[in-house]
């Protein structure tokens, strides 16, 4: 069998010495791409250097490294059209928004009564590095491609599709609610669903969504309940 992984965070750059990100390790994509070398041949995507010369020698993991969105996407174009996979799992935590501009505020007024909207005044300040005596800056994000839809789109790929998502502060029920929803619209046949809350301490997990509903995992017990899934194959994942 064959796998696809990605791990590890994607890196936009501000100007040419700042970037911004999120602060995963992609330590849980390395995990799972180990798990899944006991069924066959994986090839992970990693934002983290240290995974790439960690696996230099692995003869059943081929590692890459990735810094910026571009790059992943790039990489998993040309991964797309060369090879066949049984299974891919989507873990990275992939920037939605890069940046475009940085601005210096130069004033900020009320334009509703409410407080919920404001007039900004801003000068263009972007540079090889932007100066550090503006009072406040702004930095102006556009929307990136979501990657994971291009899979059953662009790709065309036909296996197996694994979906990570996080959300922040919401309740369990709408943790569910927001990953099935979010699993359909990008033709996954799983998502791994979890809050910020749900990956620290002891009792760390996530819920594992499909179209037969969904189950907790434990943290340490997810790369194998997805070697356990890849082993059965695409043909007999949920219908999507």
């Amino acid at each position: 069998m064959r796998f696809l992984v990605t791990a590890g965070s994607t890196r936009e750059m501000i100007d040419q010495v700042r970037d911004w990100g999120n602060i995963f390790t992609g330590n849980t994509g390395l995990a799972i791409a180990r798990a899944l070398s006991a069924a066959g041949r994986v090839d992970l995507l990693s934002g983290n250097e240290q995974h790439v010369t960690e696996l230099a020698d692995s003869p059943s993991i081929r590692a890459s490294l990735f810094h910026s969105h571009d790059q992943l996407r790039g990489a998993l174009a040309a991964l797309m059209a060369m090879e066949t996979y049984d299974a891919v799992f989507m873990t990275a935590a992939v920037a939605d928004y890069r940046p475009v501009r940085v601005y210096a505020v130069l004033s900020r007024q009320p334009y509703t009564a409410d407080g919920a909207h404001e007039r900004w005044m801003v000068q263009d300040v972007q540079a090889g590095k932007v100066k550090s005596n503006h009072a406040a800056i702004a930095v102006l994000g556009e929307p990136t491609e979501k990657l994971i839809d291009l899979f059953r789109t662009a790709w065309r790929y036909q296996g197996m599709l694994v979906k990570f998502k996080l959300e922040v502060s919401v309740g369990e029920d709408e943790l569910i609610r927001i990953g099935q929803a979010s699993r359909l619209s990008s033709g996954a046949d799983y998502l791994v669903a979890n809050t910020l809350e749900m990956t620290k301490g002891p009792n760390a997990g996530a819920y594992l969504l499909s179209n037969a509903g969904h189950e907790w995992i434990p943290r340490e017990e997810l790369p194998s309940r997805l070697l356990t899934l890849a082993r059965q194959g695409a043909q007999t994942a949920p219908a999507i």
